[in-house]
């Protein structure tokens, strides 16, 4: 009897240490895989896929200007301008990509490598960020949701020059770092952690506006309700990144001189009073609207939002931790809902923790991270037993795949097969046909750092204008902007900005003006004086 329990112990062993193998080989499997896609994702045609645009284009300049004239700033026809991308977006994402040119030579791919790294680092942290709530299973499935998903928009938004995706992970690292310390952080690392936190909002100053209120909710939560950390586990991250915060604006005061910087201050007072702090009824309704849209986690994040607030309410460390990102991700939507233009960017922050919320939701109802999915022969006998759990798990699974796999594959296509670089094209024929001294209109900043031609833009405070007109049935920026008409400058450039916002009326182009090119959305006008000299 001994014998035969011996020889049952032994194969019970011998399966269990097979099982192990196979799972192992499974994980290693699907490692590789997720590399290979995720390497796809961020480096092919990463030129011609996005374009390149309004938002990029004014972002390449500063660095531009660093490589070619020595200086922290944006420029048009007229000299320099230090308002705008220069305070929009930190030298975190600034420099890096400046001491590319420097050493790599000047152009769009090398820029937007510096971001590509910054996308792949971030999905990193983010992974490790998932282990720290759960299992690899459970990261893995929450860091698939974030990359695919077409409404956060991780892998569009991390591969062009914008300070979303650098700033994520600046954040990430930050709360990796948080959570793992725990209650017996010291102050060196609790100062580590706010200094990442200082980089996150220097980065882009959206963040400021997250983390503050964050912080904040989180210590009093912790003061009234959980009693599990000391208050130094709030208070020293949150003065470091309100330090790091201060300190880079009291550079850009001495920097740029007090006027300029008073005149920064008013121009993004406008700015935040138009596109941050709207308060639009109509613009309400839109937002909440898109929080239930399918390109968000099929339209699971609300739901999942609130199972992870139930999750939060125990009195233990790891439900804090999770209480922390969901005020987090709540104060997010909420200010996009309320007081927001509607742009699904502005909650970028949120929907990524949002992937974490929605993985632990379909992992739980899956059976959670011991349990596997139910095999055929489970789920047919099901309506016989009664029992809807093997249904259920089966059910929950399939809407999770197609959460990851239709996204996924939208994407695929979009990066294989990303149309026409109009841009490129178009700063072609700039360089072949427009002379280098000819002074260009536009609004098409982009234009700006694929060409060394004179370009003017409009004002910076124009901005303000157009975000209004395009949101809020404001005035039209043409009303208040004639350059064209007083200047007659030598052409004019009109791209998908300046004819979404209307900036240069039809009428008064074909007064003055000849059409000399289109390509795509762009369209290159001739004075006409000159085009008849040409003749």
């Amino acid at each position: 009897m001994s014998t035969q329990t011996g020889r049952i112990d032994g194969l019970q062993s011998k399966n269990i240490r097979t099982g192990w193998r196979i799972g192992q080989i499974g994980w290693v499997a699907l490692a590789l895989f997720s590399f290979a896609v995720i390497a796809f994702l961020a480096f092919y045609n990463l030129t011609d896929y996005p374009r390149t645009w309004f938002d990029e284009g004014s972002h390449l300049h500063v660095p531009k200007a660093l490589v070619t004239m020595g200086v922290y700033a944006d420029y048009s026809s007229e000299g320099l301008r230090h308002f705008g991308p220069t305070i929009g977006v930190g030298p975190t994402v600034m420099l890096p990509i400046a001491a590319v040119f420097q050493i790599f030579d000047m152009g769009l791919f090398q820029a937007r490598l510096v971001i590509v790294l910054y996308m792949l680092a971030a999905i990193a942290v983010f992974f490790r960020l998932g282990l720290i709530f759960g299992d690899r299973r459970f990261a893995w499935i929450a860091a698939a949701l974030v990359v695919t998903s077409q409404g956060v928009s991780l892998v569009y938004y991390g591969r062009q020059v914008l300070g979303e995706v650098p700033g994520l992970f600046f954040l990430l690292s930050g709360l990796v770092i948080w959570f793992g310390a725990g209650e017996r952080a010291g102050y060196g690392r609790l100062s580590l952690i706010g200094l990442l936190f200082g980089l996150a909002v220097v980065t882009k100053n959206q963040y400021l506006l997250l983390m503050v209120p964050t912080i904040g909710i989180a210590w009093v939560a912790n003061l009234i309700y959980y009693r599990l950390m000391p208050q130094r586990f709030f208070i020293v991250p949150g003065i470091v990144m309100g330090l790091c915060y201060a300190l880079w604006q009291v550079y850009i005061v001495l920097y740029l001189g007090p006027a300029t910087a008073m005149e920064n201050l008013t121009l993004l007072r406008n700015a935040t009073a138009g596109a941050a702090l709207v308060f639009s009824p109509e613009l309400m309704k839109q937002s909440f609207a898109q929080l239930f849209s399918l390109n968000l986690y099929l339209g699971w994040l609300l739901p999942a939002l609130l199972y992870a607030f139930f999750l939060a309410l125990p009195r233990e460390r790891k439900a804090q931790f999770w209480g922390i990102l969901v005020i987090f991700a709540a104060f997010n939507l909420l200010w996009y809902v309320v007081a927001s233009v509607g742009w699904l960017r502005y909650a970028f922050a949120g929907l990524v923790f949002g992937g974490l919320f929605v993985a632990r939701l379909f992992v739980d109802l899956m059976g959670g991270a011991e349990r596997r999915l139910p095999r055929l022969n489970e789920i047919w006998r099901t309506p016989v037993s009664g029992q809807v759990g093997p249904a259920l798990q089966a059910t929950m699974g399939l809407i999770l795949a197609a959460m990851i796999a239709l996204p996924l594959a939208q994407s695929a296509w979009d990066t294989l097969r990303p149309g026409e670089n109009t841009p490129m094209v178009m700063a072609e024929f700039m360089d072949e046909q427009v002379p280098l001294d000819a002074l260009v209109e536009t609004w098409e900043p982009e234009m700006g750092f694929l060409t060394d031609h004179k370009y003017h833009y409009p004002p910076a405070g124009l901005l303000n204008t157009a975000v209004g007109y395009i949101w809020l049935d404001g005035p039209p920026p043409a009303d208040s902007y004639d350059f064209v008409q007083k200047e007659l400058p030598d052409y004019v450039l009109v791209g998908e900005f300046a004819r979404w916002v209307e900036l240069y009326p039809p009428d008064t182009l074909a007064e003055s003006y000849t059409l000399v090119t289109q390509v795509g959305a762009y369209e290159l006008y001739e004075r006409l004086d000159r085009s008849q000299q040409g003749n």
